[in-house]
């Protein structure tokens, strides 16, 4: 009997141990499942897109347990409904709130098409539609001249015919690169309706003809210190309008063609 005490002893503490071990961890559940709730949805990175229509199309209910919510579909939902928005990441930022952090196509290019002026992204997704140029609120976005279109619709990318189609790749390539090139932000036009005659203005100060797409990358660094040359003062050249040249690969060739007021 003496023997049996210890034991009994040291099961009870066992047991005790247990159920009290049982009772928090009921409780922290119990805590997780009540608390864990949303109660604010704020969004990041909203430049182009309307912050109320972004949360709107997310329709996160207030109260809905955070870890209950489906990204995938709420990231579809908004890209659906918003076209600047190309990506969506949803963070959680505590027990009760989320923020929804967005990638935006900043709007690059406009195009005519049919009797609508569409605004496009460097990958030539139509980001947005008017009926004229004036009613686009985009300050800066370069008029852009496209081979024959089939069709365009808000949020896609433009389709263009059957014998063009096959050059998408290339076109998107050569638009991001000057997008994403020191000449970002001053170009005022360009034309890559002919695939053998490619063109873009800078400032409507140099008219750049670039020829066919080959080696289009390596033309563009060429034209950038061309450009570089041309607009430092010391060269006497930043007077100068006319046209660069940079159809023969390698090199590059300048010929002007007036010269601007006041310069």
């Amino acid at each position: 009997m003496q023997k049996s005490r210890p034991l009994l002893r040291i099961r009870i503490i066992f047991l005790l141990i247990t159920a009290a071990f049982t009772v928090f961890t009921v409780g922290a559940v119990v805590l997780f499942l009540t608390n864990v709730r949303i109660q604010t949805v704020t969004v990041e990175n909203c430049v182009y897109s309307d912050e109320q229509s972004i949360i709107s199309a997310a329709n996160i209910k207030k109260g809905t347990h955070s870890y209950a919510i489906d990204k995938e579909e709420i990231a579809r939902a908004i890209k659906e409904k918003n076209s600047y928005v190309s990506e969506v990441r949803i963070k959680r930022t505590g027990p009760t709130s989320v923020v929804l952090i967005l990638t935006e196509d900043p709007p690059c290019f406009c195009t005519q098409y049919e009797n609508r002026y569409l605004v496009l992204s460097a990958g030539l997704r139509v980001l947005d539609e008017y009926h004229t140029p004036e009613e686009a609120p985009h300050i800066g976005i370069a008029p852009l001249k496209l081979m024959p279109i089939k069709s365009a619709e808000v949020g896609k990318e433009i389709i263009f015919t059957d014998e063009n189609e096959g050059d998408r790749a290339e076109y998107v390539s050569m638009l991001s690169a000057i997008h994403t090139s020191l000449l970002e932000g001053n170009v005022t036009s360009a034309d890559i309706s002919c695939r053998f005659d490619i063109r873009i203005t800078y400032k409507d100060k140099y008219e750049i003809r670039f020829g066919s797409p080959k080696n289009f990358e390596k033309k563009l660094s060429l034209v950038i210190d061309t450009v570089l040359f041309l607009e430092d003062p010391k060269n006497n050249y930043s007077g100068a309008k006319g046209i660069i040249r940079a159809n023969v690969d390698g090199e590059t060739s300048f010929e002007p063609t007036g010269a601007i007021s006041g310069q």
